[in-house]
Formats: structure tokens, sequence, C-alpha cells
């Protein structure tokens, strides 16, 4: 399985990129992102490959890293973790989703896979993490195979994933989905407070408009900016309301950032059910039609 590691993409997507985060995640984040960005040891990192799970409904279970290979004999339902914040690439703070769509493409094929299982436990992530996974997920779509999300939390990136698979199922009453909005964080250090030196940024004249919206937030205009996160969050909102058709546009805090727990979420339509991971295996391999 390859690894997508680009460190300076994930520098450039911390320091200029959009997010799509919840608010408590992103605070709590920034210290490790910190540390990224100034070459130090980040604590709490998620180093190890995905561990993949293969249940059949008899109760069966295979589990592997998911740069091993899978020696099947029967028909399972392929379990893929997607926890903490979600990147492109490989990262030092949760999951790369490109690694993820590699997994899932690799199995889609596979006559013993019946179906998929995105277990859900992430607060979000960057906005070009996004697609590759849901396009991954569309394939499995088109080959005819089911494709659920099981959420403990699911928010904003994350829930924008879920919200394009076959079915939402909250793991517990506290279990959260939601969060459907785009806002920016901008870290200004162009002043070192230890030297006392400025970062100076020149841009030709012919370049006025290059980066604009980020120089001019930070000189405290952020129309440009808010701009920008609109047509993602108007993109966003029409992947959610595509994904969800049941789901009532006009219903307070649904398409606006707000988070829901699972008896509210599933009455939005905003989610399905409530079950664990072994309900979402029966799920799937009733949807499958193998069983």
């Amino acid at each position: 399985m390859a690894r997508y590691t680009n460190n300076r993409v994930l520098a450039l997507d911390i320091i200029r990129g959009k997010w799509l985060l919840t608010g408590a995640a992103a605070r709590k984040l920034l210290p490790a992102a910190r540390s990224f960005l100034s070459r130090e040891p980040v604590h709490g990192t998620y180093d190890e490959p995905l561990r993949l799970s293969f249940k059949a409904q008899d109760g069966s279970v295979v589990s592997i890293d998911s740069d091993q290979d899978a020696v099947l004999s029967q028909p399972y339902v392929l379990i893929v973790p997607v926890q903490g914040a979600l990147t492109k690439y490989d990262n030092c703070f949760g999951t790369s989703t490109m690694e993820v769509a590699d997994v899932l493409d690799q199995f889609r094929d596979d006559g013993n896979v019946i179906g998929f299982i995105l277990d859900f436990d992430s607060p979000g992530g960057s906005v070009n993490a996004v697609m590759p996974l849901i396009q991954s997920i569309r394939r499995i779509q088109d080959a005819g195979k089911p494709i659920i999300s099981h959420c403990d939390l699911a928010a904003s990136a994350a829930y924008w994933i879920a919200a394009q698979t076959d079915l939402i199922v909250m793991d517990n009453e506290l279990s959260e989905v939601g969060s459907v909005g785009v806002y920016a964080t901008i870290i200004d250090d162009r002043e070192n407070k230890a030297t006392g030196e400025r970062r100076l940024e020149i841009y030709a004249p012919e370049s006025e408009d290059k980066n604009r919206s980020y120089r001019d937030a930070l000189e405290g205009d952020f129309s440009k900016l808010e701009k920008e996160l609109s047509e993602i969050a108007l993109a966003f909102r029409a992947a959610v309301q595509d994904g969800r058709p049941k789901l009532d546009p006009e219903t307070p805090g649904a398409l606006t950032g707000a988070m829901f727990t699972a008896e509210k979420a599933v009455d939005l339509k905003m989610a399905d059910t409530v079950g664990d991971l072994e309900a979402c295996v029966d799920i799937v391999c009733i949807r499958s039609g193998r069983y």
C-alpha cells in the first residue's frame, strides 16, 4: 500500500489552506500544527498504517495493517477507520484520505469483500482531503457494492464524506454529526517576537491580486476570504443535500454549522439509524444480497 507523504503540502495547508473542522478540534490541533511547522516532535501522532478489519456475518474476523496482504476465504465486510483530522496526504494528525481511498480501490473488485464500512471518529480536516475519498466511494457505488458510514463523530469534512455513502449509522445516543460550514483561522507569524524581525512579502506590480484574500485578512479585511469560504460552503451544502435528499434544508442549524446528537440527527434525516459495528456488518451483508 502506497504511503502518501508530502510534508510540504501539509505545511502549506496548515499555514494557508482551508479547513473544515469543528472549532474545538481546531483549537486542540493548533499546538500540534505549530510543533510540526517548527520541526519539533509532535505528541499523540498517528504514525501507524491503517488497521483494517474484515468481518463476516458469522463473527469471524481478519485484521491486517493496510501495508499487508489479506488472505480471505469467505465473504467479508471491510471496516476502514477514518479517525482524527483528515488531510489528503500522510500526516502526523490523523488520517490520509488518499490512503483510505487506496484501500477502498484495492478491495473494490475483490470477490470476497461484499461491502464496506467507513468507521468515523473525526472532527473534519482540510478541504483538499474531501474529494479523493468521495471519488473512491463513488467508484464502489458504481461497482454495485454497498458502502455505509458508522459514526461516533463525523463533523465538517468528515460529515461531507459520510453523507456521500449509502447509509449513516450513529454508534450511540451521544454520537454526533454535523458542522456543515466553513471558516478559516489565520496565524499572523509575520513578526518574530524573539528577534524582532518581521517577514516581508514583495509582490510584482503585475500580480496585485496574488494571495490577495490572505494578505487582506492579515490587515483586517476579511471580505475576499469570506467570499472564498462561501464558495466552499455552498459546495459543501450542495453535496450534503445531494447525499441526504430527505434532509430539509430549512431546518435550523442543519446546513449552517450546528452539531446534532444521534436522536436529533436521525429525526432531521442527517443520519439513518443508531447501531454498533455489529449492526453495520449485518446491514452491509443484507444490502449485498450475499446472505
